[in-house]
């Protein structure tokens, strides 16, 4: 996904918020025909107080980390995206640490500190690059966000199910990021071509199962252990990034 976000904001003269809003309202869409296909009655399970808690969960995890993942990518490139974003285990097993949602041991604590000492090892340009260096703090925001909930809304999703609390999140998600383009991008028109249409379309469709399918591993496993899968995005994200765009 963040390969065709960059190729979109070089190509395309679509503000990074408005992009953002296309790629949630997408998947807010899908998951939402995923929802109505599945067990939709657990939507009239969910109490008024679980209600404010996934409120606050899409607008931590999707509404302002996609928020500060979209702006990030005008100014960092792909491989510091996905090396930054390559920290979300550690941040995840951290939290789920700190928060007794799981075990403590000394193989995870190297891990982390691994972890931690690799990332900034590779990223020595942020130190020299003003542009960068402001780039990279944005995806580090975006990151700790995102680990945040996953690690928050790991009880929500055992008692609701992935496509329940996904799709709640989602939606409230989007609505924030609907109230920041109110203030900050409101666009004249919005230019989408056949050409910038089917990558938005993917990275619409790809969020929605990135997040579904996150949440419904975390109906079996901890936090730390979903957050582990996370190391294979740099990865691919340097790879893509080098065959198709250059870098």
């Amino acid at each position: 996904v963040t390969p065709v976000m960059k190729s979109l904001l070089r190509q395309s003269d679509l503000a990074p918020l408005d992009l953002v809003c296309l790629r949630v309202l997408i998947a807010f869409f899908c998951l939402v025909l995923l929802t109505l296909t599945g067990p939709w009655q657990d939507l009239l399970r969910i109490s008024r107080g679980d209600v404010v808690r996934l409120t606050l969960l899409g607008i931590l995890g999707v509404g302002l980390a996609y928020g500060l993942a979209g702006w990030a990518l005008v100014y960092t490139n792909v491989s510091h995206y996905s090396l930054i974003y390559s920290l979300h285990p550690t941040l995840t097993a951290l939290l789920s640490l700190f928060l007794r949602k799981d075990r403590v041991s000394a193989l995870k604590i190297a891990g982390i500190a691994l972890s931690l000492c690799g990332c900034l090892f590779a990223l020595p340009d942020w130190l020299f690059d003003q542009d960068i260096g402001f780039g990279d703090s944005l995806v580090l925001l975006f990151t700790l966000s995102a680990a945040a909930c996953v690690v928050l809304s790991s009880d929500m999703v055992k008692r609701y199910g992935a496509a329940t609390t996904t799709t709640v999140m989602f939606g409230t998600g989007l609505l924030f990021l609907l109230l920041g383009a109110l203030f900050w991008s409101i666009p004249s028109s919005l230019h989408v071509t056949l050409s910038s249409g089917l990558p938005i379309l993917y990275a619409g469709v790809a969020t929605a199962a990135v997040f579904f399918l996150r949440n419904l591993s975390l109906q079996s496993l901890t936090p730390a252990t979903v957050g582990a899968f996370h190391n294979l995005v740099p990865v691919f994200g340097i790879l893509i990034a080098a065959l198709f765009l250059g870098e």
